[in-house]
């Protein structure tokens, strides 16, 4: 990899590919870009391709305005892993920069998951086969199966799933929030190394949203894990079809069909808020599943979409704002063990993830306070 040393700049090696990554993770365009920091959008190109290089000034403007820590772009790291496919939800609404700009985030994720992987025995990934599934013959039948399978695996049977995020992480997969800054990207999924990674836009109020994403995307991840990334993108009938069963798949892992069949006993409003309650689902998710699921008829359906428009349901649940948001431990739980057991000071994590402090805090769902609190100086004698 190419590195351009900056002689006003002591000792700091500056490489080219950084300055773009920096670029594409901040969703900016050259002209952008350009723009903001007063250079023609030829010369940033040049720095990029490591033709030339910014003048100390120009770095300077380049680091104050993309927000990355010297460190970043000093950087050897890069990804030269094959590119897996990557389930983006909302895909006919996501422009390529902001695709872009979330498959850097992979890339941060995969590089922080291998180096905590170093440190740590992580939890093995669990998750049933079923060979190479079809996803132009996978009916809704074959996903209610494969959804049971799954549930007596992990010992859910056919109770409401507690904590989703506890429990996907304990069997191994990865799951960090991020905030797009865009309502488009409600999630996104992919695997890695055979990792599955989950990354849910933090941009919902929603905690039951939220969730639905999270199981949406773990139907991607085991239904469509053997899908042709090319074919996927070109071809928009069967993006459309991968994302009804997930969606079905997320209504049936979350609601299984024996149970929430029989706790389904009126179409009133109030008897699906106290099945809210219970399930951590939204309401609007339970009426689609007792439509697809033929659990209610057609004017009993009607009647509760009436009802959701009539006091404005489908912009706000009831419920809502009581259920609280699940969140990731897995690198907040990481990260202090490697502190309180002096492996690394806060500053020197801060360094070995090569992110400015607020981004860090945004993606491993650290407290806000994480990198202010003082390192303990004392220990226990007795």
């Amino acid at each position: 990899m190419k590195v351009i040393e900056f002689g006003s700049i002591k000792d700091n090696k500056i490489v080219p590919a950084k300055l773009k990554e920096a670029r594409v993770a901040r969703g900016l365009s050259l002209a952008q870009l350009s723009k903001l920091i007063g250079i023609s959008s030829q010369a940033i190109s040049q720095f990029e391709k490591g033709e030339t290089k910014p003048s100390p000034a120009t770095l300077i403007k380049l680091i104050d305005e993309l927000k990355f820590p010297i460190n970043f772009l000093c950087s050897s790291n890069s990804d030269e892993s094959e590119e897996n496919v990557i389930y983006f939800r909302s895909n006919k609404n996501i422009t390529k920069k902001l695709k872009d700009a979330c498959k850097v985030r992979i890339n941060w994720i995969d590089r922080t998951y291998s180096f905590i992987n170093s440190y740590f025995d992580l939890p093995k990934v669990d998750i049933l086969s079923f060979g190479e599934l079809d996803p132009e013959s996978i009916d809704k039948l074959e996903i209610e199966d494969i959804t049971l399978k799954i549930r007596n695996e992990w010992g859910l049977d056919q109770s409401p799933v507690g904590n989703l995020i506890d429990l996907l992480q304990a069997k191994g997969f990865v799951i960090t929030k991020l905030k797009i800054g865009t309502k488009k990207v409600d999630a996104f999924s992919t695997w890695r190394n055979d990792v599955p990674y989950i990354f849910l836009g933090d941009d919902k109020d929603s905690a039951v949203r939220l969730r639905f994403d999270l199981a949406h995307e773990l139907g991607h991840l085991i239904l469509h894990k053997n899908i042709d990334k090319e074919e996927l993108e070109e071809d928009k009938e069967l993006y459309d079809k991968i994302e009804y069963q997930a969606n079905y798949f997320a209504s049936a892992f979350l609601l299984p069909i024996e149970t929430f069949n029989k706790e389904v006993i009126s179409s009133s409003i109030d008897s699906f808020i106290l099945l809210k309650k219970r399930w951590n689902v939204s309401i609007s998710a339970m009426i689609k599943r007792c439509q697809m699921a033929n659990i209610l008829t057609d004017n009993q359906i009607r009647y509760l979409n009436s009802q959701m428009i009539k006091y404005g349901y489908y912009r706000k649940e009831p419920l809502d704002e009581e259920i609280k948001k699940e969140k990731p431990y897995l690198f907040k739980q990481a990260f202090e063990i490697l502190i309180e057991n002096n492996i690394f000071t806060k500053e020197a994590l801060l360094e070995k993830l090569e992110l400015n402090k607020d981004e860090a805090i945004e993606m491993y769902s650290l407290d806000e306070s994480f990198f202010k609190r003082k390192d303990n100086i004392l220990k226990l004698i007795k």
